[in-house]
């Protein structure tokens, strides 16, 4: 008989206009929130910020605005904006963006009361996404996650990645008590999203859905969402990068994103996954999705191997009526309709980095296949 564990404690807000019903949704939390976002001198996203702050203080809510998430959250800025709700007594946060703000706001929420942090020891430890771990802080605080792209599922998920600069490392931590206390999830939010930030992103939450299907303890429930978010996100992405202001494909997309998120965070991801970040921690200019994109073709090339079941009822998703199987081919073409079909060493990874890719002590702790193989798929994406 099958088993299987399922968990979302996240309350999502799903629709178009729901970002109104932020301040409501807030007041429930307390009077003092941190508004965590990217820099407020970036002038697409000002407007963004300053109207949620708006609709903060409306409700008479002291916001204090933490605008200084980097990508790929550094030690150095989680523990400054850490700084902060200790100094003024902040009783939540709110996290506006993508998966960067919400990381970050996680990661504030989960160490805060925590005293200095020994940042490899975390490291270390929190690796297990479906353990039950002790609060490091207490309480930890509540989160309102805000979600501006379609792709990376943070706002329901209890992972984050954080970047140590100093040692070129990229790390996926986990905490089940990390998962945002309610998610707002609004398309009218993606709609100014540029084309290749929605391609990069539309390709994260792919792989969200595609890897936790693989997965060993995928569940009936991860199953049938990861399944349908695959499907949305085949009939859907190629479409809104052609029409980028199309709210319905804005919609669907998000709906995708946010399946794909549920799926991740109860399934885990594969190989790809642990692959971008020892990429993107050495070739640190390069986009998380855009190094998922790149390293896919031979990860799909495994799981051919390995899963063919699983393969062919994806391929289905492709072409429903086709004889044609070919999963390989599929992902081939997908990546190139959409422009992330790009080799490593064309998006300027160098021989020397790729060197210390192939070497990275992640490779040799990796569950999913032995250090050679591990290294061979990125070997073969250069």
């Amino acid at each position: 008989m099958e088993q299987f564990r399922f968990f979302l404690p996240t309350k999502i807000n799903f629709g178009s206009g729901k970002l109104s019903e932020l301040g409501m949704i807030a007041s429930r939390y307390g009077k003092r929130c941190m508004l965590v976002t990217t820099s407020n001198s970036e002038e697409v996203l000002r407007p963004l910020y300053d109207r949620v702050k708006k609709i903060l203080e409306e409700k008479g809510l002291d916001v204090y605005h933490f605008d200084e998430v980097v990508p790929n959250p550094t030690i150095g800025s989680i523990e400054k904006a850490i700084q902060i709700v200790n100094a003024k007594s902040i009783e939540f946060i709110v996290s506006v963006g993508g998966g960067s703000s919400s990381d970050t706001a996680k990661s504030i929420a989960l160490f805060y009361g925590a005293g200095k942090v020994n940042w490899q020891d975390i490291f270390g430890t929190y690796t297990d996404p479906f353990a039950e771990y002790e609060p490091l802080s207490d309480p930890i605080l509540p989160i309102i996650a805000v979600p501006t792209t379609a792709g990376t599922g943070s706002e329901l998920t209890q992972a984050m990645v954080i970047s140590d600069p100093d040692k070129d490392e990229k790390m996926c931590i986990f905490h089940d008590k990390v998962f945002p206390t309610e998610a707002v999830i609004d398309p009218e939010l993606m709609l100014t999203l540029p084309k290749r930030l929605t391609a990069i992103t539309g390709f994260d939450a792919f792989s969200h859905a595609f890897e936790s299907y693989m997965r060993e303890v995928a569940s009936p429930y991860t199953r049938l969402i990861g399944l349908e978010a695959l499907r949305i996100i085949i009939k859907t992405l190629p479409k809104l990068l052609r029409d980028l202001s199309n709210l319905e494909y804005r919609e669907e997309m998000a709906k995708a994103e946010m399946f794909a998120g549920v799926s991740l965070a109860n399934a885990a991801a594969s190989i790809p996954h642990p692959l971008s970040e020892i990429i993107g921690g050495i070739a640190k200019n390069i986009p998380h999705g855009q190094c998922l994109a790149s390293i896919y073709p031979e990860y799909v090339r495994f799981e051919i191997a390995n899963q063919p079941e699983k393969c062919a009822e994806i391929a289905c998703l492709f072409e429903a009526d086709s004889k044609d199987i070919d999963l390989e081919g599929f992902i081939n073409s997908f990546l190139s309709e959409i422009g992330l079909n790009t080799p490593l060493s064309k998006l300027g990874v160098t021989e020397e980095e790729l060197e210390q890719m192939k070497q990275h002590f992640l490779l040799n702790v990796l569950p999913f296949a032995p250090k050679e193989v591990l290294a061979s798929m990125i070997g073969n994406s250069f």
